[in-house]
């Protein structure tokens, strides 16, 4: 092999060298030992894979924290958004997960209070008999027309 594609390969694969071709990966190595050249350039791209590999990972982290901060922002900047004049006079959310235990309660107690009164549960009769002690209301009164 000589140093031109030893260089091509390192140019294109990187130091490691479980990255180069499997067919020319014995004379690289081989030559990478038997030459000084050859082994300071790859003692180079070693050190530009180190390079490549912690500006990389610093940009990953940098970006994820970015993000996080910008999620941040974007949910802090809605909250006001969501909660109207009406959710702030009454002192809790309109969203649906602050409502939906409210109105299932409601649904229920609509349900069952209809059921109660077609179905007669409480068992009260419709007819009544008047007795001398029972109670008048003013619309057993007759109104006095003039």
């Amino acid at each position: 092999m000589k140093l031109t594609r030893f260089r091509a390969i390192l140019a294109a694969y990187g130091a490691q060298p479980e990255r180069w071709p499997e067919g020319e990966r014995a004379a690289a190595e081989a030559l990478a030992r038997s030459s000084l050249e050859a082994a300071r350039a790859l003692a180079e791209a070693r050190a530009l894979d180190r390079a490549l590999i912690s500006a990389s990972l610093a940009g990953v982290k940098l970006e994820q924290d970015e993000f996080v901060m910008l999620k941040t922002r974007i949910v802090a900047a809605a909250r006001p958004l969501m909660t109207s004049k009406l959710a702030r006079w009454l002192g809790f959310d309109l969203t649906p997960i602050q409502v939906w235990p409210s109105l299932a309660g409601l649904a229920l107690a609509t349900v069952l209070g209809f059921g109660v009164g077609v179905g007669g549960l409480l068992g009260t009769s419709s007819t009544q008999e008047a007795e001398d002690g029972s109670v008048l209301s003013l619309i057993d009164f007759p109104v006095a027309s003039e």
